[in-house]
């Protein structure tokens, strides 16, 4: 009992002094906290190594979801080699991108529940448990500093992680990282009229590209290529960007993303998809779009005065687009039949 009291005790130290996260054993001696402390309260379970020489509370590791293990994952990297500069998907974690389907996310899970950490390094391409060490030297403008910790930029970002995806989520991936190279360029202006600018949209893109033409001779750029040639950054999630590969795969004629139209009270809603000649929107529901009472009143009532104004509304949601996406497809399908046959008054 007095044993367990001393190692909280040492935890408790710990805290005071480097604070709740990751850090190094060795910046813990130099505190006044000794080797043989650290190794007694990691036997005992108060703390967490997640690699040698690093170490965190295990109350810190416990309460973590994947995104903050992700995190915190990528700190004890960066302690271990403090000149790499983080990239691929845990770059892409960090830029606030996101983790499509079908390829390592957050959530992954390697050698002992430790995310998959991805960091570039001059020298050969090497695995050290959860860690996967990309062997590059990568150019300063391909690189960025978030949090103060060195990353790929956007550009060099995409493309490193596009060549692990299917095309798919390689779409979604581009759509994500063009947006935020767009909102970059004209910040503090409305994200949603922002990304229809066909001029910084195509800046944006032309950006991303000339970072990914500097990659051209490694496996799986071509990935990247194909997505940008589809991009979108008017597409706002996974969910939509998904779901317009679906339409490009099976030949749908192709709607505009994110285009706001007048209801029949007079107010600009944004819509997720919208056949314009035909008077059809799409709407791709996440599972977090509508999660209270009031959302979901709101969404009757937007959708009402849509109708209203004419327009012929449909929906799906991820099971409709990526799980069975013929659902969705025919959904769209019988939507543009009926339109052809009832031409939209306007």
């Amino acid at each position: 009992m007095q044993r367990q009291a001393q190692v909280r005790a040492t935890v408790s130290a710990i805290i005071d002094r480097a604070g709740p996260g990751v850090t190094s054993s060795r910046r813990l001696e130099a505190l006044g906290i000794s080797r043989s402390r650290i190794a007694t309260a990691v036997q005992r379970g108060e703390l967490v190594s997640l690699r040698r020489g690093s170490v965190l509370p295990t109350s810190t590791w416990a309460a973590a979801d994947g995104v903050v293990r992700h995190q915190l994952a990528v700190q004890a990297a960066v302690l271990a080699h403090p000149f790499a500069v983080v990239s691929h998907t845990s770059a892409a974690l960090l830029l606030g991108l996101p983790s499509p389907s079908g390829h390592p996310s957050p959530n992954d899970r390697a050698g002992g529940g430790v995310p998959t950490v991805h960091i570039t390094i001059p020298g050969r391409r090497r695995i050290d448990g959860w860690l996967r060490i990309h062997g590059a030297e990568l150019p300063a403008a391909h690189c960025m500093t978030v949090g103060g910790l060195a990353i790929t930029g956007f550009g060099r970002t995409f493309a490193d992680a596009a060549a692990m995806l299917d095309p798919g989520p390689a779409l979604a991936l581009a759509d994500a990282a063009v947006r935020q190279v767009v909102l970059g360029i004209r910040e503090g202006t409305d994200p949603r009229r922002a990304v229809l600018d066909e001029a910084l949209r195509s800046a944006a893109t032309r950006a991303v590209a000339a970072v990914v033409d500097t990659c051209r001779h490694r496996t799986g750029v071509q990935v990247a290529r194909a997505a940008l040639l589809r991009v979108d950054p008017a597409s706002e999630s996974v969910l939509e960007s998904l779901s317009r590969w679906q339409m490009l795969t099976n030949r749908v004629p192709m709607p505009r993303c994110g285009i706001p139209i007048v209801g029949d009270d007079g107010r600009t809603y944004w819509t997720d998809f919208a056949w314009e000649d035909l008077k059809i929107i799409g709407e791709a529901d996440g599972a977090l779009k509508y999660a209270t009472r009031a959302d979901l009143l709101r969404e009757k009532y937007r959708q009402e005065a849509l109708e209203r104004a004419g327009w012929l509304v449909i929906r799906w949601d991820w099971a409709d687009a990526v799980l069975n996406p013929e659902v969705m497809i025919r959904r769209i399908e019988r939507a543009i039949a009926f339109r052809r046959l009832h031409p939209p008054q306007f």
